[in-house]
């Protein structure tokens, strides 16, 4: 079964290798023309979205900064999973819509993420 859109996200070695720099104190990214360090110290990292959430290797998601952009170090950030389908492909969401639309899955679900239509 392949992915909508493609798999665009790498091979799983590729991937492995993401989340592992993901969780770096090396991670960073240019955002708005500043170079943002995401925080990690090599097994946690903050969700970037500003949750508050701490990330590992388990939870850790690459977030596109870009939507639609490259999986490339440049282009994403570590998200947790309710943050990153609250995102979705809005990359012009602010850190508080964000937590809003998280907020509001909560409220309408009783669970941080919604269900997955089967």
């Amino acid at each position: 079964m392949s992915r909508a859109g493609g798999d665009s996200r790498g091979s799983s070695r590729n991937r492995l290798r993401r989340k592992l720099w993901l969780l770096s104190p090396e991670a960073s990214a240019e955002i708005n023309g500043e170079i943002v360090y995401f925080g990690g110290d090599g097994e946690t990292v903050p969700c970037w979205l500003g949750c508050g959430r701490v990330l590992t290797f388990a939870t850790v998601e690459s977030d596109r900064i870009v939507p639609g952009g490259p999986y490339r170090r440049g282009n994403v950030a570590p998200a947790c999973r309710p943050c990153n389908l609250a995102r979705s492909d809005d990359g012009e969401l602010a850190q508080q819509e964000v937590a809003a639309r998280v907020a509001a899955t909560v409220a309408r679900t009783g669970r941080l993420v919604p269900a997955l239509a089967v």
